[in-house]
């Protein structure tokens, strides 16, 4: 999933979400950049994105769904669905369940979220990991090259002409393993 900012300043957003967010503060978000959505939730009877906005060094923020428009609505293959409850509490109604959607571990685990912001090791790692994966699963608008087929299982680099073994057609995004670009793949059909 991807989204595209909008605005960045709280007083643009929508009335109803006063109180939640600072009228005149700044959110640290480019316009008209697109950024992917690791996780989404409901807080606040409002959705959230859990995204890397332009202060992040080593994990996701999360920010309010209406910062943003939506580009691509696929959700994340490696996504799963669950009901959280807040963390800091151990007896929840549940009408104060929350929808969630996010790798399994964040999804299932609870205070996952409150280990990787406190930098726990596994939880950075895990996290690492599906951001590689996530980053490359659908079409990024604001990259323009494009990897060369060179035949049924190999793709070629436009920059340093290296060449990898990569048939499948399930990421949209694809890295040279030699210079590390990022580019789309040729072979990426799910969006079209």
């Amino acid at each position: 999933m991807r989204v595209e900012c909008k605005y960045n300043i709280g007083k643009q957003i929508p009335e109803n979400f006063v109180g939640y967010v600072s009228l005149d503060k700044k959110i640290p978000l480019i316009i008209g950049k697109q950024y992917v959505v690791y996780a989404l939730s409901e807080f606040y009877k409002n959705i959230w994105y859990c995204i890397y906005d332009e202060y992040c060094t080593s994990y996701p923020m999360w920010t309010p769904s209406q910062f943003f428009e939506l580009t691509d609505n696929h959700l994340s293959r490696h996504w799963v669905f669950s009901l959280k409850k807040d963390s800091s509490t151990t007896d929840v109604a549940q009408e104060d369940l929350r929808l969630f959607f996010g790798f399994p571990e964040w999804a299932t685990e609870l205070g996952f979220y409150d280990r990787l912001t406190d930098g726990e090791e596994k939880e950075v790692a895990l996290f690492k990991t599906y951001k590689e994966l996530m980053d490359l699963e659908f079409p990024d608008s604001a990259i323009s090259d494009r990897a060369q087929i060179g035949d049924s299982e190999w793709l070629i680099c436009p920059d340093c002409l290296d060449a990898w073994n990569s048939p499948g057609d399930k990421d949209g995004m694809a890295i040279c393993p030699k210079c590390k670009k990022m580019m789309h793949n040729p072979r990426y059909t799910a969006g079209i």
